[in-house]
């Protein structure tokens, strides 16, 4: 979102201009604006608390609406963000109160709104977020719902102060999805398990990433996992999952060489069980450097094990793309090459295949490096170098750009929504191969 840079930061900001404040209002709708400035205001003042953060977030929406009207003043904005900065300087003002204000309120006008605008915290950690039992979590939901929005994007994004915008309001769409979900009367007391995990299991190639392990070793503990999560579906008992993910934990942490492991997934080692796995995902993959897309001959057919490691070979590489888009590409590059090991002339078939393989490695291998930019640039540039890198006539080049940017604002982080993100995947993969979805 064009909101998401430090020039856009506050209200308080002269460059804040109505043109782009109505624009942005207009283009997402008060509710998504409301939680964007809700996210904006927790992350600028972390410390502070929620009522403050509200009451600064609702002057700000109430201007908008109020200065976006055809028949506002031109000074519309301007004059209601020199109120908000006198405001903000009262000895009795509700707004979040900041370190340093009284340097600022000493100023005057712009200068004032300027200095406000550019107060910050320094780099302090917050208390990690104690999270909720899943009882808890539909008490509160069921008991206010916009309110429960409300409260997850204040503490998620005031925790996550580096985080994108875009970022901290997909993963409130993805908890509200769960929550909505799980917290039915009539849903299984396993559901919040279930969709936690859903898709989420660790690939081969993930695992391969994540500790630059070999194919070998990569697929014994992904076997242990999902012999893990089968077991624990059948008996979906605490005691169950206790116990198969203690089992896991062990293997993971204690039979990995020391040297292939960082120090961060050290630190998730000491955790427990479960905890360790949630710790494990937000854990930054790095790309094993292994020779992908190898020139495909029948020997993948003969081997039982040969086409799983050509997919390790792909995956492993890939770093910044969540686990639901890398395994939509390998399923589809599976089921290329498993057609050919099915026919009479397969080396002529895998030939044939070759270009189709070649093009969906290198999607994801672009789709890859997409989601490691989107996380370090606002949106209006990285739409930008999507566009100049799109190619095609102007119509399919418009829904290659339109399906990038749907498929990496929504499953470029770890926790994607599974289905969403298959379905997202396979539109890509359609205007890039030609085929039908």
């Amino acid at each position: 979102m064009a909101l998401y840079s430090q020039r856009f930061h506050l209200i308080y900001c002269k460059r804040y201009e109505k043109e782009k404040v109505c624009q942005e209002l207009q283009a997402i709708g008060q509710q998504k604006f409301r939680e964007l400035f809700t996210a904006l205001y927790s992350q600028k003042f972390p410390n502070s608390s929620m009522t403050e953060v509200t009451c600064l977030m609702d002057e700000t929406v109430r201007l908008a609406e109020r200065c976006c009207t055809k028949d506002a003043s031109d000074d519309c904005y301007d004059k209601g963000a020199t109120e908000i900065s006198e405001r903000s300087c009262q000895t009795d003002s509700p707004f979040p109160k900041h370190p340093g204000i009284g340097e600022c309120c000493a100023k005057e006008g712009q200068e004032r709104k300027l200095c406000l605008a550019l107060l910050s915290y320094a780099d302090e950690e917050l208390p990690s977020l104690l999270e909720p039992s899943n009882e808890e979590i539909c008490i509160q939901y069921r008991q206010d719902a916009g309110g429960y929005s409300t409260r997850f994007v204040y503490e998620f994004a005031r925790r996550h102060r580096s985080l994108p915008v875009g970022f901290v309001l997909n993963a409130t769409n993805i908890q509200l999805q769960m929550v909505e979900k799980c917290c039915s009367p009539s849903t299984s007391k396993t559901c919040f398990f279930n969709e936690h995990f859903d898709m989420s299991y660790l690939l081969t190639g993930y695992i391969g990433s994540l500790l630059k392990t070999s194919f070998e070793k990569s697929q014994s503990l992904a076997k242990i996992f999902q012999e893990a999560l089968s077991k624990c579906c059948l008996q979906p008992s605490p005691e169950c999952i206790i116990q198969k993910f203690t089992r896991f934990q062990n293997i993971l942490c204690n039979e990995t060489s020391p040297a292939s492991i960082s120090k961060d997934f050290q630190a998730c080692c000491i955790k427990a069980p479960l905890e360790t796995l949630f710790c494990m995902e937000n854990l930054k993959r790095q790309p094993h450097q292994l020779p992908g897309g190898q020139q495909l001959s029948s020997a993948i057919c003969e081997k039982g094990d040969a086409i799983e490691r050509y997919l390790f070979m792909i995956g492993a590489n890939q770093t910044s793309a969540s686990v639901p888009v890398v395994s939509t590409v390998l399923e589809h590059i599976r089921t290329e090459v498993t057609g050919c090991c099915s026919g009479t002339d397969t080396n002529s078939c895998l030939m044939q295949k070759e270009d189709d393989v070649r093009t969906l490695t290198a999607l994801l291998s672009k789709t890859d490096s997409y989601c490691a930019h989107y996380f370090r640039m606002d949106f209006p540039a990285f739409k930008t170098l999507i566009q100049g890198h799109a190619k095609g006539e102007q119509a399919k080049k418009a829904a290659r750009v339109e399906a990038l940017l749907d498929l990496s604002s929504t499953c470029c982080f770890q926790h994607s929504p599974a289905l969403r993100c298959q379905k997202l995947t396979q539109t890509l993969i359609s205007h890039e191969t030609g085929t039908g979805v």
